[in-house]
């Protein structure tokens, strides 16, 4: 709630227009929106907390190599004749004359110390343990723990890029549901106009009451299909509203218009670029490592555990004493091994079940790929349709337009029908509702084109991978691949949640983001 409501304050100072109420009304285009996205979606907020325990397991898995410090202790009442024996030698101790006791003292060495009460029994330990080798099990989850967390840092880019597409896709979808209002504003104008030919050709006899009422049933389906359209934009603009984290009811103010920008590159080259680049299809790869770490895991069970052990141990009637007459006070260091001979086939069935799992990732990394490569094909096949759309729409919106104004001059002196000019009319709002849906489905393969290429938003996928292989670790990697106009990392390579100054200098500066990594072969 405070995070949603940070963003309504950060956009009513940068955005929003002078109103009575300013928190209904944001200036907005796609850079800020996909910008909002990012800092406020609570899918990306999730796959956070997914990376954080990743992190935490890693660094729990480091630590699982270092020394470990038990402290044990009891503390009890006792009785029973076992103890009542043991009581009987105090009381004897207590019975005897002063002289004895005296003698006993100088030339013994006895002490009424020497016989407890045996009201109690107190014992306290404390170990001290380090692992020297494991036979590999350490180092197996070490390992496993440090490809989660590299494929966490993968999956929360991953997730970035699928709310960028969405975003686009939800923004775009504004704009043509935009567009499509206007049409029909412009279609009801075309009406309005026709209709004054028409009732002043009807007053003067030359035409028939059926062209006057015809007219106005074509209007009045006009306007239905206009409340239709507006209904539809402000179901767009909540769910724009959703996914940028604002309340649904924010009036957003979109100046822009869906427009065609060509984009030359070939299929070829997308696909290898989304091979390099793709998160999903790194944090795969990286799947079928922490299987293999597993594997190695798995088959620790098959050797012996060395430890280094120093411990000590105290017991007695007080609570830090060995003051019974069979109190202990000990200690021990050395090494203790432990290696399970048989233990009934029950490690070899962890390491056959680790290597399913392996062999199942491995399968999961290939189609992984081959998903990639299906995506790819699919938006840029769709880019290419929507192209073509576009040309062959945009050619029919031109003809549409000439016949309509043809035919309603040949009305207007009478050589037409009035059925001729409706028809020519509907056509035209055909022909521009079917040229600003091939826009829209453009747009919208063009985005979904960089989402399957894995266009990078908060890290670069191959960067990242590369500094893993070079031995960095997961912080320093994150640095090296940062993307650095959304500055997302701390100088400890943990991911920070930005004030609203920054998220202000963002949407302010121009348009790195898009100029150096939106389109990595250009528009």
């Amino acid at each position: 709630m405070i995070k949603k409501f940070s963003i309504l304050v950060f956009g009513a100072g940068l955005f929003f227009c002078p109103s009575a109420n300013a928190a209904e009304n944001l200036k907005i285009n796609l850079d800020d929106a996909v910008k909002l996205a990012l800092e406020n979606n609570r899918a990306i907020e999730q796959y956070e907390e997914d990376r954080e325990s990743a992190r935490w397991g890693l660094s729990a898995a480091r630590r699982s190599a270092g020394p470990r410090l038990s402290w044990s202790s009891s503390f009890n009442r006792i009785g029973g004749r076992y103890y009542n024996n043991m009581r009987a030698q105090r009381y004897e101790w207590e019975g005897l004359n002063p002289v004895t006791k005296k003698y006993y003292e100088q030339y013994r060495g006895y002490s009424i110390k020497m016989f407890p009460k045996y009201l109690a029994e107190n014992s306290n330990s404390l170990s001290l343990s380090m692992p020297i080798y494991t036979g590999g099990r350490l180092e197996g989850q070490r390992n496993s723990a440090k490809y989660g967390l590299n494929s966490a840092d993968l999956n929360l880019e991953n997730a970035r890029q699928q709310i960028k597409w969405q975003t686009a896709q939800a923004y775009y979808r504004v704009l043509q549901y935009k567009d499509l209002m206007n049409v029909r504003q412009e279609e009801i104008t075309n009406l309005n106009e026709h209709l004054r030919t028409v009732q002043i050709q009807y007053e003067v006899g030359t035409v028939a009451m059926s062209d006057y009422l015809a007219t106005n049933v074509q209007l009045a389906n006009s306007k239905q299909a206009l409340n239709t359209a507006r209904g539809n934009y402000e179901t767009a603009i909540a769910n724009l509203n959703d996914i940028m984290g604002l309340p649904t009811d924010t009036n957003l103010l979109i100046e822009e218009n869906l427009k065609y920008k060509p984009y030359e590159k070939n299929e070829d080259e997308c696909v290898e670029y989304a091979i390099e680049h793709r998160p999903d299809g790194k944090s795969a790869a990286y799947a079928v490592k922490r299987a293999e770490a597993n594997v190695d895991y798995s088959k620790s069970g098959y050797r012996p555990n060395v430890s280094a052990v120093v411990q000590g141990s105290i017991y007695g009637e007080g609570a830090f004493k060995a003051d019974h007459s069979n109190g202990q006070e000990r200690w021990s260091a050395g090494l203790q091994l432990s290696w399970d001979i048989f233990d009934n086939n029950v490690t070899a069935a962890q390491v056959q079940q680790a290597k399913s799992a392996q062999r199942k990732a491995e399968s999961v990394a290939r189609q992984q790929l081959d998903t990639i490569r299906l995506e790819v094909h699919t938006a840029y096949t769709n880019l290419k349709i929507s192209e073509e759309n576009i040309k062959i729409t945009s050619a029919a919106l031109k003809q549409a337009e000439e016949q309509y104004l043809i035919y309603k001059v040949r009305y207007e002196e009478g050589v037409d029908t009035n059925y001729v000019v409706m028809n020519a009319q509907e056509k035209l709002t055909q022909a521009r509702t079917n040229y600003f849906s091939a826009l829209y489905s453009y747009n919208t393969s063009k985005a979904q084109l960089e989402k399957a290429m894995g266009v990078p938003i908060g890290i670069d996928a191959a960067i990242y991978s590369v500094a893993v292989d070079n031995g960095k670790n997961a912080t320093a990697a994150l640095k090296e691949s940062a993307i650095t106009p959304l500055r997302i990392f701390d100088e400890n390579g943990k991911i920070k949640k930005r004030d609203i100054d920054s998220i202000r200098a963002d949407i302010d500066a121009t348009n790195i983001v898009e100029e150096n990594i939106s389109t990595p072969f250009g528009s």
